[in-house]
């Protein structure tokens, strides 16, 4: 297959699995959302007292937008980290929006993953280097959430992490032990699969999916089985230093990621260092209850929780659907309105390539 043809089969892959309906429905579900909260806020009345500003608000704000941007500035060095290749800002920038993007309106199990080997290749990286970036990052982040639950134990007391508006909720308790379970099986596959015995996590895996109720996913499974492997011997010689280097970034993409809501909460109302410790580990737990939900982004069902997680924090009620919009914003919908501008922008670019590639015979 030549390179024209193989750029136009990837075009109509990436294409197939959008439709305007998949950027629509988040977007309803986080309507309700704060639908659900504004009731909830005047159902007993509707208040009276104007919203009031931090005094410093305006610092505050303008930390909401460098939290953002240091985020996805991570995002990009480590992109730039394992691609091993000078990609120039636009490059990092372009794959960063769309593979954002894509997390957020696909579902993990329609495989958002392999859009993003798709999205790297076309910048010039092999694709074996690309499967490789792909499946790193995955287990760079899903190991982080992993190695930070016990480092918040030592942090915050045990009982206040699961506290919603002023008690302790067994159901967000069990949510996370979930979560945080399926995660943990999931790294260990990946460890297994990356670091230990490639070979033998392939055979391990061809095995369970021959089971009768698991054999039509036995094709993907083998898929991601295979590439596994090819990650493995990707990264095998790399240096010490490079895995510094991948988890600083993966550090900063979430860290900063959780401090974008201490900073909208101040926009309106102080916090003192405990508050803003807490309010940054419930937001973990906010992370990883809302993986299990169903919606893309855990949409609407982000937006009330958030509400029953840092309510406590929040002085003034009616500010709370403001800090919350603001932080939805800044963390799911504005990846949203940026691959609605950059997705047409690179299909068309790639249509671009194809047609030089013909006029070139």
């Amino acid at each position: 297959m030549d390179e024209a043809a193989k750029t136009s089969k990837e075009n109509r892959s990436v294409a197939s699995r959008f439709k305007p309906s998949m950027v629509i429905w988040p977007i309803l579900f986080g309507l309700m959302g704060v639908g659900y909260m504004l009731w909830r806020e005047m159902r007993n009345g509707i208040p009276t007292e104007p919203l009031t500003l931090n005094q410093h608000w305006w610092v505050f704000a303008i930390l909401v937008v460098v939290c953002t941007l240091l985020k996805d500035f991570a995002g990009m060095y480590r992109l730039l980290v394992m691609s091993g290749v000078p990609l120039k800002f636009r490059q990092l920038f372009r794959v960063r929006m769309l593979y954002e993007f894509t997390s957020a309106v696909t579902p993990s199990a329609a495989g958002g993953s392999s859009l993003e080997v798709v999205f790297i290749h076309r910048e010039g990286i092999k694709v074996s280097r690309a499967t490789s970036m792909t499946i790193l990052a995955l287990f760079m982040d899903e190991m982080l959430m992993i190695v930070f639950f016990p480092v918040l134990l030592l942090l915050v007391p045990y009982n206040e992490l699961f506290t919603a508006d002023g008690y302790f909720q067994y159901g967000y308790l069990w949510a996370f032990l979930i979560g945080y379970g399926m995660k943990l099986i999931w790294v260990s596959l990946l460890f297994v699969g990356i670091f230990c015995k490639p070979s033998v996590f392939v055979n391990i895996i061809s095995l369970i999916f021959r089971i009768k109720f698991l054999r039509r996913f036995r094709t993907r499974a083998l898929r991601t089985a295979v590439e596994l492997r090819q990650c493995a011997q990707e990264i095998r010689h790399e240096s010490f230093g490079y895995w510094v280097r991948l988890a600083l970034a993966t550090i900063g993409i979430w860290g900063f990621r959780f401090l974008i809501a201490n900073m909208a909460i101040m926009i309106f109302n102080p916090l003192t260092v405990d508050a803003n410790v807490m309010c940054f580990a419930r937001q973990y737990i906010l992370g990883i209850v809302t993986m299990i939900v169903p919606t893309p982004g855990g949409s609407g069902f982000a937006e009330v929780m958030f509400d029953g997680f840092l309510a406590e924090y929040i002085q003034q009620k009616m500010s709370t659907v403001v800090i919350t919009s603001i932080w939805r914003l800044f963390t799911y919908y504005y990846y949203l309105i940026a691959g609605v501008i950059i997705l047409p922008q690179w299909l068309g670019r790639s249509k671009l390539i194809k047609n030089r590639s013909h006029a070139s015979k």
